[in-house]
Parts: C-alpha cells; sequence; structure tokens
C-alpha cells in the first residue's frame, strides 16, 4: 500500500494484516556531488516501489523523507519518525543508499536502517532493471522476513 486516499481506505479494512512500515530516505544535494545523489535517490525510488509492489497487503510504503545530505541531526528525526510510527507499525524500517547514514547510524535505528548500495539504473536497459531490483527486493525479503519472525 501506498501514501495515496484508496490504500488509506484498504489499510482501514485490514490493518491487523499490515504491520511494517517502509520509508524511503532521500539525501538532497547541490553541490559537486549533486548527480551522484539523485541517482542514490532514484535507485532508492525503484527498490521500495518494487518492494511495494510484491508485498502490498503487508507493507506500508511512506513517501520519501527527504534531507540535506549534510544534515546534522537527521537521526534524531528519524527516532522521532520510528517512534511515532510504531504507534500503529509493529516494524518500520528506512531505505537508504546515503553512506553517511550506513557508517554512523545509532544502535538504537541499527536494525530500522536498510542500506543498499546504489547501481546507477540511468542507462541500464529495462530487463535487467527489473532483475536488479528484483535481486535487491529479495535482500530486503530476507532482512524483513527476520523481523518478522522475531
Amino acid at each position: 500500500m501506498k501514501w495515496v486516499l484508496e490504500d488509506v481506505d484498504v489499510y482501514n479494512q485490514s490493518k491487523e494484516y499490515v504491520d511494517t512500515a517502509v520509508i524511503p530516505l532521500i539525501p538532497v544535494s547541490v553541490q559537486s556531488d549533486f548527480k551522484s545523489v539523485v541517482s542514490k535517490g532514484e535507485f532508492i525510488t525503484h527498490v521500495t516501489a518494487e518492494l511495494e509492489r510484491q508485498l502490498k497487503g503487508r507493507v506500508y510504503l511512506f513517501p520519501p523523507f527527504t534531507y540535506l545530505k549534510n544534515t546534522k541531526n537527521v537521526f534524531e528525526i528519524l527516532l522521532e519518525w520510528k517512534t511515532e510510527i510504531q504507534r500503529e507499525f509493529k516494524h518500520v524500517f528506512f531505505l537508504t543508499s546515503d553512506e553517511m547514514l550506513k557508517d554512523n547510524k545509532p544502535q538504537s535505528l541499527s536494525k530500522n536502517l536498510i542500506w543498499l548500495g546504489a547501481v546507477p539504473i540511468e542507462h541500464m536497459d529495462d530487463n535487467l532493471k527489473r532483475k536488479l531490483l528484483q535481486d535487491q527486493v529479495e535482500q530486503i525479503l530476507n532482512i524483513l522476513l527476520q523481523s518478522w519472525n522475531n
């Protein structure tokens, strides 16, 4: 389910089955790394869309959380989000390709933050892109399954 009105109605009718929130984390920068940052954000957007498509009815895809790449208090904000969203969803996962988040994440977010190495997909053949996204989703599924089984 996605962050759209139609899916809110479906969610309200089937809350007991939808226990996982997924939030894409998209850094923003217009410095010299502009293209790289955009590419990583686009990659995460595609992966989370595919994850939602495959797990519709179990996962609720939130809109991307965007932040300036060098934001100092991003972890405080994510902890706030996690606390708030866990009032409604048992499992909360943030997906990112931002190395800064991967390398500096606090223990309190270690199980919630999933880092994926971004692959530039802009010139990729559609079949290859689908295969790559499928491989990424399978990796995430393994993490989700472990969480669901605990």
